[in-house]
């Protein structure tokens, strides 16, 4: 364990130290908050495009760290020949996979929990009804709020007693409080589960990127940058349109042929761990699945470390 732990340490600072990896999750947090800009198109749908948006924007983000992360970590190693030096100590190859498997998917998870507290920064900003630069300009400066202000609040806000008085700043932190219970239903009433499900359907992001890593690390020790980017896309295409091919191979037949049992077998259907969409309309994802779908993620996960290490197993590194 001692030396999975240090392989895995070890990755996790290359990968965090990779230009690449600050520039993905930078880039996906500015495309989420300019998600707020781009609502205006939506008519009417304005807070499910910025929550549908969000979700994808960060499984995307998390497929481009899984490939260039376990190219530019794994691959670079085996070329320069320095992941020999590591393998000539009492160090097994299949250490040496997992250890850098951990330590891809601990930088990936970093990056999540970076993009998923700006996931729902921006769901709040956008869905809250306060206006809090407004309430907190007018704490500054000691104005009274007029009536009409105090629509900031909106419906579920509202305290006519401040008409005409300066608003303390204790309201505006009680209001927060509130907005926060709104988001959070389990801890307040009368409110909405925005937040618990936005964090579940990141997690399942997580989930279906962890799937991919493994993937994308199985190929980088055969091949090259390039050729794990057109794979790794090619099976993140496939695992969300299974689905869809088998219907087309079978022709609307409710019938499963040998062909299409077999794509169930060789492809990961991710659109298992799809819900963006629902999230985004507010529907509530069953706790009976978080089990079912974590086994399923482990077990795409373990198939394609276990190919990882035949592969790597079958490389000449002298």
């Amino acid at each position: 364990m001692s030396v999975i732990r240090a392989i895995c340490g070890n990755t996790f600072r290359e990968s965090i130290r990779q230009p690449v990896y600050w520039a993905v999750v930078m880039l996906t947090a500015v495309l989420m908050a300019l998600s707020v800009v781009f609502a205006g198109f939506a008519f009417g749908e304005e807070s499910k495009l910025v929550r549908d948006a969000g979700l994808t924007s960060i499984t995307i983000a998390g497929l481009l760290l899984a490939i260039f992360l376990s190219s530019s970590v794994v691959a670079s190693e085996i070329e320069k020949r320095t992941a020999l030096t590591v393998l000539c100590k009492p160090v097994g190859r299949f250490h040496f996979i997992l250890g850098k498997y951990l330590g891809i998917i601990l930088a990936i998870f970093v990056a999540y929990v970076i993009l998923a507290a700006m996931l729902l920064i921006t769901v709040w900003w956008y869905e809250s009804p306060v206006k809090y630069f407004a309430l907190i300009r007018a704490w500054w400066t000691e104005q009274p709020l007029h009536a009409r202000q105090l629509f900031f609040f909106g419906g579920r806000y509202a305290d006519l007693s401040f008409a005409g008085k300066s608003l303390p700043f204790s309201e505006i932190v009680a209001c927060f409080r509130s907005d926060l219970r709104y988001f959070i239903y389990p801890l307040g009433s009368g409110g909405s589960y925005v937040f618990p499900n936005l964090l579940t359907g990141a997690l399942l992001s997580l989930c279906e990127v962890s799937v991919l890593t493994s993937f994308a690390l199985a190929v980088s020790t055969k091949a090259s940058m390039i050729l794990n980017v057109c794979t790794t896309f090619s099976l993140f295409i496939l695992g969300h349109q299974a689905g869809y091919l088998i219907h087309l191979l079978s022709g609307g037949s409710e019938t499963q042929s040998p062909l299409m049992l077999l794509l169930l077998r060789i492809i990961p259907n991710f659109e298992l761990l799809n819900y963006a969409s629902d999230i985004a309309f507010d529907e509530i994802v069953p706790i009976k699945l978080v089990v079912p779908l974590a086994l399923y993620t482990f077990g795409w996960i373990a198939t394609f470390l276990l190919l990882a290490d035949i592969l790597f197993e079958q490389r000449e590194l002298a």
